[in-house]
């Protein structure tokens, strides 16, 4: 999957190159695919080195705009107050 140069700029921030990077996008390819209902975004939530990940995906989803650690709670609420919706192809 392709890297905007924001999602690059994010995952350097937290310092997630070479080694990292690799794990990162293994991660990524397990993840699910959500809808954000509020913004409409593709989203894929992932759980990385002990913690939970999010994408945010371009409209035709072969694109990362932007990624962002997370926690179970966020997930928690944003899936259970139903924002978060499972992807329909």
């Amino acid at each position: 999957m392709e890297l905007s140069r924001h999602a690059i700029d994010k995952l350097e921030t937290y310092g997630i190159t070479s080694e990292r990077l690799r794990g990162w996008e293994a991660a990524m390819a397990q993840g699910s695919r959500l809808v954000d209902r509020g913004t409409g975004a593709s989203i894929v939530v992932m759980e990385w080195e002990q913690r939970p990940w999010i994408a945010v995906l371009s409209q035709d989803g072969d694109r990362v705009i932007t990624t962002y650690p997370t926690d179970h709670g966020t997930l928690t609420n944003r899936i259970g107050a139903g924002r978060w919706v499972k992807f329909q192809d």
